[in-house]
């Protein structure tokens, strides 16, 4: 997962705790180094749904990003309301995502990431699960006080094998002109097999891995799904 995602999930919203440990795991620094090793962005599709009064949909679509093709093709429209868009309709919509700046994933994970109040929350002859705190300033407008992630580490290959998130309670983003009340994060994980020796390491999202973001701005819930990850190396890296 990319570093660009994931702080904009964090950012949202986020997990659970366990037993407070003196130093951080030798164990998970090792797996949060390995994910930093790999390419640092992520291509993903996102579904999003506009809700009115009394939760009836009021607008649907469907996108694709992927930070590995070039600034004018990175957003493309799948679908509008159900129905897949006319050629105007892709037009307008892929012009005005596409003409926005361009955010490069340009800190990696453990930048982020509170290692030193890390917590090992489960553990068995296989894994290891710990939960993590968000560092302040990679969400300066969130309490982050609510948040946490939780990683799952494969013992054998020393990498991270799972990431989860979850929303402790509803919280206020956006200098409380928004308020998120649901955020889900499943996401799994293994090596490139497929990789050649020589390129830099990187890991797979395995099919499955889903996103999800429910938030209220103005009374109007708006609700954001992620799936179809695949870890990229950004366009003109």
């Amino acid at each position: 997962m990319s570093t660009h995602f994931f702080i904009r999930m964090v950012s949202i919203g986020l997990l659970i705790g366990g037993v407070l440990q003196a130093a951080p795991s030798p164990l998970l620094v090792k797996a949060v180094e390995h994910w930093d090793e790999g390419r640092r962005d992520l291509a993903f599709t996102q579904h999003t749904t506009q809700f009115g009064d009394k939760d009836e949909v009021v607008k649907t679509w469907v996108e694709r990003y992927d930070p590995s093709l070039p600034d004018n093709q990175r957003w493309k429209l799948i679908e509008l309301n159900g129905k897949q868009p006319t050629d105007a309709e892709r037009t307008k919509w892929e012009s005005k995502k596409n003409n926005r700046p361009r955010k490069k994933a340009t800190k990696s994970l453990s930048e982020y990431l509170n290692l030193d109040d890390s917590k090992l929350i489960d553990e068995n002859d296989k894994t290891a699960r710990f939960e993590i705190s968000i560092k302040p300033e990679a969400a300066r407008l969130v309490a982050i006080d609510k948040l946490s992630v939780i990683v799952t580490v494969d013992k054998a290959k020393g990498d991270i094998a799972h990431i989860a998130a979850l929303l402790r309670e509803p919280m206020k983003i956006a200098l409380g002109l928004a308020k998120v009340t649901d955020v889900d994060l499943d996401v799994h994980v293994e090596p490139d097999s497929d990789k050649n020796k020589d390129s830099e390491p990187t890991a797979v999202v395995k099919p499955g891995s889903t996103a999800k973001v429910l938030f209220s701005k103005f009374g109007n819930p708006v609700e954001y799904k992620w799936s179809d990850f695949k870890r990229v190396t950004a366009y003109g890296s």
